[in-house]
């Protein structure tokens, strides 16, 4: 038995960008009635200074028993860098209180919204040790890059894996599990969910059936 993870980065509320009525919704609800996949949403709470989380938006994922909605950063965003220097890294550029700072504002919208996410996924990879020692006191699980954190260490359970959905070669077994990463949007992705890549990802989990018995679950039911 082989664990499958689809983990899904971005998604806000912002029409094209995981709200009711887009159609990367159908896509992911086409794949969970064929097939079972489930998914972990990695969601920004105040996205880019403009999307905050509502409890409506959480509410509309929340129906889904498919889905798991997962702590994607506070703003997505840099401040004391530009975009050009480190992307939007937001926990690179933070030391130890000011990401527990940022974390605690973060989860106070989340626990506005009726939901309290078990896990973290950093905003671009990168983040500072000190962060990550913040991070880690806040949450059950952290999903990171094994080489762009590499030497960063949490002191809570750590998932790693990063195979986009529009790939299909030297896929990465993670001990028994494939984890599958990809964007709800952006033009600067590869892995977003359009209808090439939703085509090309039923392929991918029809040829794994062919040769795994596999389990379908978010990154909270991996044991």
């Amino acid at each position: 038995m082989k664990n499958l993870i689809v983990a899904i980065d971005d998604l806000h509320p912002e029409q094209g960008w995981g709200c009711e009525g887009d159609v990367q919704v159908d896509y992911l609800s086409a794949l969970n009635k064929d097939f079972g996949v489930k998914f972990t949403l990695f969601c920004p709470s105040y996205y880019h200074h403009q999307y905050k989380l509502t409890k409506d938006w959480v509410d509309f994922w929340l129906q889904y028993d498919w889905v798991e909605l997962s702590n994607h950063g506070h703003y997505h965003d840099v401040k004391k860098y530009t975009k050009e220097q480190i992307g939007e890294q937001e926990y690179l550029e933070l030391d130890y209180q000011e990401a527990k700072d940022r974390v605690k504002e973060s989860l106070s919208l989340w626990e506005s919204c009726g939901y309290k996410p078990k896990g973290f996924r950093s905003p671009g990879w990168g983040i500072s040790q000190e962060s990550a020692n913040a991070v880690s006191e806040h949450f059950e699980w952290v999903a990171q890059h094994q080489d762009i954190n590499r030497g960063i260490t949490f002191n809570c359970k750590t998932l790693y894996g990063e195979d986009g959905i529009h790939s299909s070669d030297n896929l990465k077994l993670y001990d028994d599990t494939f984890m599958f990463q990809s964007h709800i949007q952006g033009t600067w992705n590869d892995n977003v969910w359009n209808e090439e890549n939703y085509l090309h990802f039923q392929q991918v989990i029809e040829y794994l059936l062919s040769q795994y018995e596999l389990k379908f679950v978010t990154m909270s039911e991996l044991k």
